[in-house]
């Protein structure tokens, strides 16, 4: 299947980027209340960035400033997506037109990210050349790159697909139970929040919830502007509920097999030299448990991932594993990370 282009002249007229965000350049955060105050230089490459559930643009600041200090030919683009950070709609200003409506899922999600490229000018040979996405981010990087892959465009205006598509720990099929866990822990506690303190000691006490998950969770609040100094999330609930929902409805196993196996001239091709491909780099967490035999023996017969050790650099699908790390892979092995995307986007 060839890589086709995302036609986005519909979106011209658009003011406002759709989703939050920021760039890392050269290794220094410039926020988007300063994109004002700073000149992106257009001549560099883009990646994209997107974060994890529950989470946003700022968890993955540490591996994109790296990144653009060891390629400094690479921009970094950080995204909060839909019902997160700062495109939740608890933190979006009254006077911003910007609103989420259903459905909930990761097709709108990309929508999204394409209704923030267009405003940005982030098209046709700007259109950023890679896409990484953390957890359900990364399942979001998968859905993009495979919409620009089964997309035809109508005019010369369009996003291309992106040359490479990082996915970290975002393991297939419907989500972990902790996950689940997680969510209706959250759910079910009054709002507003009196502190974090309160927050994380009935997490863990009432919901035997993991102290660094409990602490990590606790960094989402917000001011709840009650005036009574009691917090609130900063990401929507019902949001992200939803979108946990549609983590069973995505064939990520076809969704690769797709973008990485093209058809030209009737004839299949899954070479990493062939333009009209785009490569999936899976990054597994090697303590994550819900990594099976099973996943990774059907992940292993997409026909293009190379199960000969000697050619697996020329494979359009390349599966890495980060032995020290658990589900946070851009914390417990951040070198090893690094090294790997540093080495792949090089190619």
């Amino acid at each position: 299947m060839a890589c086709r282009r995302y036609s986005s002249t519909r979106h011209l007229q658009q003011q406002q980027p759709k989703l939050a965000y920021e760039w890392i350049v050269d290794g220094t955060v410039i926020p988007q209340s300063k994109i004002m105050d700073h000149e992106i230089d257009n001549d560099k490459e883009v990646i994209v960035f997107l974060h994890g559930l529950l989470g946003n643009a700022k968890n993955l600041r540490t591996p994109a400033k790296k990144l653009t200090q060891q390629l400094p030919h690479y921009n970094a683009l950080l995204l909060d997506i839909r019902g997160h950070g700062n495109s939740s709609p608890s933190t979006i200003a009254k006077s911003q037109s910007t609103s989420f409506s259903q459905p909930h899922n990761f097709q709108s999600c990309v929508q999204d990210i394409f209704d923030t490229l267009s405003p940005l000018g982030l098209t046709g040979l700007n259109s950023p050349k890679a896409i990484c996405g953390h957890s359900l981010g990364g399942r979001i990087a998968l859905q993009y790159s495979h919409s620009l892959c089964t997309t035809a465009a109508d005019t010369a205006q369009t996003i291309e697909p992106p040359r490479q598509t990082w996915v970290l720990d975002s393991v297939p099929g419907k989500a972990d139970p902790s996950v689940h866990n997680v969510l209706r822990a959250i759910s079910s506690l009054p709002r507003p929040i009196a502190s974090k303190k309160w927050l994380i000691d009935t997490l863990v006490t009432k919901y035997s919830m993991d102290k660094g998950v409990a602490m990590w969770i606790a960094t989402n609040l917000r001011d709840s502007g009650d005036g009574h100094k009691s917090l609130d999330w900063v990401f929507d609930l019902g949001i992200a509920n939803e979108l946990v929902q549609n983590f069973s409805d995505q064939d990520f196993v076809e969704m690769i097999h797709n973008v990485t196996t093209t058809t030209t001239n009737g004839k299949s091709s899954n070479d990493v030299n062939n333009d009209n491909n785009s490569m999936v780099q899976l990054v597994m967490a090697g303590k994550n448990k819900s990594w099976s035999d099973e996943i990774v023996s059907e992940l292993e017969s997409i026909p293009s991932f190379q199960k000969e050790e000697s050619l697996r650099s020329s494979s359009l699908f390349q599966m890495h594993t980060l032995d020290k790390a658990g589900h946070w892979v851009h914390v417990d092995d951040l070198e090893g990370l690094l090294k790997l995307m540093v080495e792949g986007l090089k190619q």
